[in-house]
Parts: C-alpha cells; structure tokens; sequence
C-alpha cells in the first residue's frame, strides 16, 4: 500500500478568499483572520530553516503581514504555498543573519518524529536556500514543479538540474531520504496566529523590507540576490586584474617623441645652412 500523498495547503482551507475581486488593500487597516493550516505551514518551514520555536512563530506572522500587503501580487490561488514559502524563506534568512542561531541538541527532543524533524533541519541548513525550499516544497507539500519555477525564478530545465544538484548534496549530509520531510513533525506550539494585520506600504519599502520583489509576484530569494553581486564584483575585479596587468606588460618604445619649441620667428632653418 502506497503512502497518501501530502494535500496542497490550498485545498486545507478558504484563506485567501480567491474571487476576481481587486485584493489591493482590501485588508489593510484591519485584523484579517488567518487560516489555521496556512499558519501551521509557514511556521513548519520556519522552523526547518531556523530551528527554534520562538523564532518560528515570530517568522510566520511576520510573512502573513507581509503576504497580505502584498496579496494583489499572487500570481495564481495554486501558488499559494510555494508564494508564502518563500516570503518565509526570506524573513528566516533575515533572522539568521541578524541573531544567533541555536543549535539544539537531538536529545532534547522527546519524540521520534521531532528528532527527525531536527535530523532534516541540520541537513538543510547547510544547503543553498533555493535547494531547500525546492526540497521542502516538492517533498512536504507536493508543490507541482511548475510553481516551484515561478517560486524560484528559473526555466523548467535549470529547475531538474537544481533538483539533482539538491538531491545529491541532501543525500550526501543526510541518511534519511528526502521523502521523510513529508512526515516529521517540528516541535508544537500555541503562538501560531488567528489573525493579523497587513504592513503599510510604508513599512514594505525595499529599504525596510530587505528584499525585492519579481515580475512573477514572488520575492527573490535572499541568495539569488548575494550571488549576482559577487559575480558582478568577480567579473569587475577580473576586468580591473587584467586592465593592469596590460598596463604592467605594455612594451615601452626605447624612442619617445621630445616636444620640441618652435622657432621664435616662426621662420625654417634650412639644415644645408
């Protein structure tokens, strides 16, 4: 007998309301009641990436204050999932860079299921926050590979590669197959959100945000944008190495040109005299 195959969060719930409605501040100003499994699976994949119950239930309702400022930019109801993994994604990078991560120990876990959750954790912390997010999508949630190209902002045949290359580097750090992101439980918590309120226009400014957002309505991951910053600075300091290593190796002429003065009559000495 086959293992049932996790449900996409979109058929757990009615948040968002998807009509044709204009969702641009439709909620803004006002407490907007959250759906309880949405809640449970930005809180789950923020506690894969940071791995602290406090910071996770911090994380989930920052991204849903986020989402709901931003929900006009949804691209499609069947994208939710991987449109809220992301802005996750984004706001536990921010924590991890701006506070200490704890590293907690397996064997303060009481249960076998949240051991492995901290198994999986380990492995994906030390993997590139693409690898990890396509990993927990596709394994935990089931998200069709399509989504996920428009999450990751990248064409279907780069998509298969960056699977491989996750895959490979996951069973590499890991005994447990990647299937088991399915099944383990993180640890529980009662801080998850009933409701919230979505951030200003404000308040989402890059400047405070920390990240931009796509043509596709996703936000780019953090790393996308710190890898095509160093490669612009290495491709720049590549040009600048050579531009003076030319300078360096240039072959000077032994024969310079001299200026010389003119006559001050202005007149043409004849050499024969």
């Amino acid at each position: 007998m086959t293992a049932p195959q996790p449900a996409a969060i979109e058929r757990l719930g009615t948040f968002p309301p998807v009509t044709g409605a204009d969702w641009r501040n439709m909620f803004i100003g006002q407490p907007t009641p959250i759906n309880p499994d949405a809640a449970q699976m930005v809180y789950d994949i923020a506690w894969f990436l940071v791995k602290d119950v406090a910071a996770a239930a911090e994380i989930t309702v920052i991204t849903f204050r986020v989402a709901l400022s931003r929900l006009y930019d949804l691209p499609a109801p069947s994208a939710y999932t991987a449109w809220l993994g992301v802005i996750a994604t984004n706001e536990a990078h921010r924590y991890l860079e701006e506070s200490p991560t704890r590293r907690l120990s397996s064997a303060l876990m009481p249960t076998g299921s949240e051991r492995e959750a901290l198994f999986l954790a380990d492995t994906l912390a030390e993997m590139r926050a693409d690898h990890k997010l396509a990993m927990i999508l596709r394994y935990r949630y089931n998200t069709p590979p399509s989504v996920i190209t428009m999450a990751l902002d990248m064409r279907p045949r780069r998509l298969a590669r960056l699977f491989v290359k996750a895959r490979e580097e996951f069973a590499r750090e890991s005994s447990l197959p990647p299937a088991m992101l399915a099944s383990a439980s993180p640890p529980r918590t009662r801080q998850l959100p009933r409701s919230v309120e979505a951030y200003s226009k404000k308040e989402l400014k890059p400047a405070v945000l920390g990240y931009p957002w796509l043509p596709s309505g996703f936000p780019a991951l953090p790393e996308r944008e710190e890898r095509r910053a160093k490669w612009l600075t290495a491709v720049l300091t590549l040009v600048l190495l050579v531009a003076i290593g030319l300078a360096i190796t240039r072959p000077w002429s032994a024969e310079r040109p001299q200026l010389v003065e003119p006559n001050a009559a202005g007149e043409i000495l004849d050499i024969d005299g």
